[in-house]
């Protein structure tokens, strides 16, 4: 496993990477460990085919999301588990809420279709009394599916019921109220939990203090929700036009790759775009790994800024192409939108 950041990355899926954040593993150890000291080995085994067991299942949900996002040829930039689940990091532009309602039901749906097979096969269910009331395998997986399942459903941000109700309203009342209307009944939700954590602590559960942990954090990612998109609201009424890096050369695919590349080490620009049929579809690059070529995305300059990061969510562009009545204008890098991002915050 290599170490990227604060994850490790574990394998790759469906071209994008799959990783644990460390904080997972040192949970998982020191909750084996812990089994063990008091237990003895076997204790730390199970302990060990427990988690392993639940982490697969969540890994399996976060796939669906994964191969959803696939399929409607959305980019998603990784999968982390950590030990609150997991995350599926979709670069999903604003505006597609069909397809947000789609990707976020399928985590749950791999899970309840699990419950379900299970089910019908006769080997999930509650255990009966003539079974002595003891939870086998295939019993513990078919919980463990429909809880996954189940709790991921409930209407709060950050969670997938919370993106399957944003998607829902936004798509019959509109992007901004559906969203505001989203993130209070997400905050509702919290609050809620929280309300069962107190009552578990009144009646002495141990359980109450996760269950309190779980509330606070979802309150916190749903106000930070509703920050992004009140950011992204005020990013609306600031247009790209006064920030592109002009490009004062540019040029057309008949000429020679070596006379591009001249001019592009002397412009003291960081790409030269080329001209395709009275198109600026690509561009020439020279960084450390040499002098390439790409495909350019284009933005309007009399669009907004929140145009331009939602250009730049749907793929790992360095830049956009910045265009006005078919006019080249300039060069409008990620490093700028991130500047105007941070001064916004």
């Amino acid at each position: 496993m290599k170490s990227r950041s604060l994850t490790f990355q574990l394998f790759t899926f469906a071209g994008t990477p799959v990783q644990v954040h460390w904080s997972l593993l040192a949970l998982l150890g020191i909750a084996v460990a812990g089994a063990g000291a008091l237990g003895g080995w076997q204790e730390a085994l199970r302990q060990g085919l427990w988690w392993g067991l639940l982490f697969g299942l969540v890994l399996l949900h976060e796939l669906g999301h994964l191969l959803a996002a696939r399929l409607l040829r959305t980019p998603v930039t990784s999968v982390v588990l950590w030990p609150l689940g997991g995350f599926t990091a979709v670069r999903l532009p604003p505006g597609r809420f069909g397809a947000e309602f789609v990707i976020a039901l399928a985590g749950p749906a791999v899970n309840l279709l699990i419950a379900l097979s299970l089910s019908a096969l006769g080997l999930g269910g509650i255990p009966r009394e003539a079974e002595g009331g003891r939870w086998g395998f295939w019993s513990t997986l078919w919980l463990l599916n429909l809880l996954l399942g189940g709790f991921n459903l409930l209407p709060i941000f950050p969670m997938d019921g919370g993106r399957i109700l944003r998607s829902l309203l936004a798509m019959g009342l509109g992007e901004g109220r559906g969203t505001q209307l989203a993130l209070r009944m997400g905050q509702a939700g919290a609050i809620g939990i929280s309300g069962l954590a107190i009552w578990q602590f009144m009646n002495r559960d141990p359980g109450g203090l996760v269950t309190m942990t779980v509330a606070m954090w979802l309150f916190s990612q749903a106000l930070q929700e509703a920050r992004q998109f009140s950011r992204q609201e005020r990013l609306r009424r600031i247009p790209v036009a006064p920030y592109p890096q002009p490009l004062r050369i540019a040029v057309n695919d008949r000429v020679a790759l070596p006379a591009a590349r001249r001019l592009l080490a002397h412009s003291g620009q960081p790409l030269l775009p080329v001209e395709t049929a009275g198109q600026w579809t690509e561009g020439l690059f020279l960084d450390p790994g040499g002098f390439r070529r790409r495909t350019l995305r284009m933005v309007d300059g009399e669009a907004s800024i929140a145009s331009a990061w939602s250009c730049f969510a749907q793929g790992e562009e360095p830049g956009l192409l910045v265009v006005r009545n078919g006019r080249l204008m300039g060069w409008l890098a990620w490093e700028q939108i991130e500047a105007l991002l941070r001064k916004d915050m």
